[in-house]
């Protein structure tokens, strides 16, 4: 097996080594609970479902952003562009849910909900 590692190109061994990576960074991803506000007033609560959607899509989001903002673009490729710009639409399309449907709620068991997702 050593003597196959030292035979791979370079090229190849920094492709392996960006792969392991990333599966080791998106196997370390948790769950949060999205940031809430405090308030004075009456809040409106959310079902324990819904807000366990909420979670999932503020988190989804939340990484989405993270891979866009550290994803290199070329801009002579029309399907790099292009799957650029389809992540870029799929961020706003989470983020516009998660401000409709979420942000100013409040569910008894947000905290659960992200729980239930980490074990998953």
């Amino acid at each position: 097996m050593v003597t196959k590692i030292i035979g791979i190109s370079m090229k190849n061994k920094l492709i392996i080594f960006i792969a392991l990576s990333l599966v080791c960074s998106l196997s370390a991803r948790e769950y949060t609970v999205p940031p809430t506000s405090s308030t004075s007033g009456s809040v409106p609560v959310i079902s324990d479902e819904a807000m366990e959607k909420c979670v999932k899509i503020y988190n989804e989001a939340k990484w989405l952003s993270e891979k866009l903002n550290n994803t290199q673009v070329n801009q002579y490729d029309s399907a790099s562009v292009n799957n650029y710009n389809n992540q870029a639409i799929k961020h706003s399309q989470m983020i516009n849910y998660f401000n409709q449907n979420c942000a100013g709620k409040q569910s008894y068991s947000a905290w659960k909900a992200a729980q239930k997702l980490n074990r998953r």
